[in-house]
């Protein structure tokens, strides 16, 4: 007789046992549907952003000015993030209510459908109210996205897992990229662009449909807990955390960087270089391609030597991106295939980096409105820069200076001013502190010896 097998002291391993492969199961089904929702919602956001966003802008009338205000206007409605913790945290309701806001930012573009088919200037000022509208609601769903999925991903993981999720958007916007750009020439060469453009409205609010269908499956935090409803003074306590606050100090200067030129790489690409909707989402392929590859050992990286040094490392080569726009030109677009590469390596880790340093400085008490105050002074310092850029490029549209076969426009100047200021901005970035992360040498120690013995692998292979 086996004593042992009926000892509790074995039930109660059974049972810790099968409790954990219970736990294990939920969370990889978890996983699964924030993968799928990742992807839904990609496809979306790409249709209605980028490239296409502002050839929409173009065929209904907008001007320099006109496109750096739509690209201005979702920064400014990150203050709606606010409200938005301020009903989270003292509901505790973190699923419903972003779920009920995505759904409503992705839907209310169906009434941008009959727009495209119609005439007149007005058109261009619904395009602007349905962005606001839109931008608020997504921003509202944000805050409780991010707070939400921050308490489902353990932190031991989660590096690695939004690694792989960036992979996943990545493959989504490559997808969602080249099928627009080719719908978007079809018609345009059969002289129905603006029929093009209602039929990838329709197609981005099914999938924004699909997203919303995909986010009830995923659960409410289980453990989550309602505290008293907060006070409009606690939305302060972000800013009374020294730490916090350096930390947006950093991301204000670094956004003000980008947002500056942010915007006009898309119109630049489709007004100065000539280039067809199916080049333009080749180009954007590709940068994503790069980071399907990369998000996973950016990941790796992340999880085995923090964040800090991979953000700086990021930040220092991002600061030189602007200057590569000053060399391709029509017809001679070459250049672009190297800067898809290099932005879209450096970028995968930037992003993947930036995206966990909020939630691993804010404390899980709060954190919604912590990472709510985080999206929005930073998102005001990108809506400045965006104005400033239309305003800059508006005025200096006389610009126009032939150099041998190279020619220099407004755009030109703001990528000359945006990669002097994204420097200043990576020196910042070096500047915070992340204990107990590695530092950078160290860190390109590592992915230089990796690279490496992969490269011995193949060979003896």
């Amino acid at each position: 007789m086996n004593l042992h097998s009926h000892s509790p002291t074995s039930g109660f391993a059974e049972s810790s046992e099968s409790g954990r492969e219970v736990k294990n199961s939920v969370l990889r089904q978890t996983l699964e549907w924030i993968t799928l929702e990742g992807f839904a919602a990609t496809v979306f956001i790409v249709l209605t952003g980028g490239a296409f966003l502002t050839g929409l802008a173009l065929l209904l009338g907008a001007g320099d000015f006109e496109i750096g205000l739509l690209g201005a206007i979702p920064f400014l409605a990150q203050i709606s993030q606010l409200v938005a913790a301020l009903k989270i945290d003292s509901t505790g309701r973190k699923k419903m209510f972003t779920a009920r806001s995505l759904f409503f930012a992705r839907q209310v573009w169906w009434v941008l459908l009959p727009l495209t088919l119609l005439d007149g200037e007005w058109r261009l000022y619904v395009l602007m109210i349905v962005m606001v509208i839109s931008s608020v609601a997504a921003t509202m769903g944000a805050a409780g996205w991010m707070s939400w999925v921050a308490d489902l991903v353990p932190g031991r993981i989660r590096g690695r897992y939004f690694g792989f999720r960036s992979a996943i958007v990545a493959l989504s916007t490559v997808t969602a990229t080249m099928i627009g750009g080719a719908l978007i020439d079809h018609f345009r060469a059969a002289n129905h662009e603006s029929l093009g453009f209602s039929i990838l409205i329709a197609v981005a609010c099914i999938f924004g449909l699909g997203a919303f269908l995909l986010m009830k499956r995923i659960p409410e935090n289980p453990n989550v807990q309602i505290g008293p409803e907060l006070k409009l003074g606690e939305l302060l306590d972000p800013l009374r955390d020294k730490r916090y606050w350096h930390l947006i100090k950093i991301f204000i200067i670094w956004n003000f960087a980008l947002g500056i030129s942010a915007v006009f790489f898309a119109a630049h690409m489709l007004t100065n270089l000539k280039m067809s909707f199916t080049q333009v989402s080749i180009y954007v392929s590709g940068t994503s391609i790069v980071a399907v590859l990369l998000n996973k050992p950016w990941g790796i990286v992340i999880d085995r030597f923090g964040s800090k040094p991979v953000i700086t490392f990021c930040a220092f080569g991002i600061s030189v991106i602007p200057l590569i726009w000053w060399f391709p030109r029509a017809g001679y677009l070459w250049v672009l295939v190297i800067e898809a590469v290099y932005s879209g390596a450096l970028w995968a880790g930037f992003s993947l980096a930036a995206f966990n340093i909020p939630i691993a400085y804010s404390p899980q008490k709060n954190r919604t409105v912590y990472l709510a105050m985080f999206s929005v002074i930073t998102g005001f310092g990108l809506f400045v820069a965006s104005i400033l850029g239309g305003l800059l490029a508006e005025t200096w549209s006389w610009v126009y200076w032939g150099f041998g076969p190279q020619t220099f426009v407004n755009y030109h100047i703001l990528f000359g001013i945006s990669a002097v200021l994204r420097i200043l901005g990576a020196i910042f970035i070096m500047g915070f502190n992340e204990p107990p992360g590695k530092c950078v040498p160290v860190m390109m120690q590592y992915m230089g010896e990796s690279i490496l013995k992969r490269v011995a692998i193949n060979r003896a292979g």
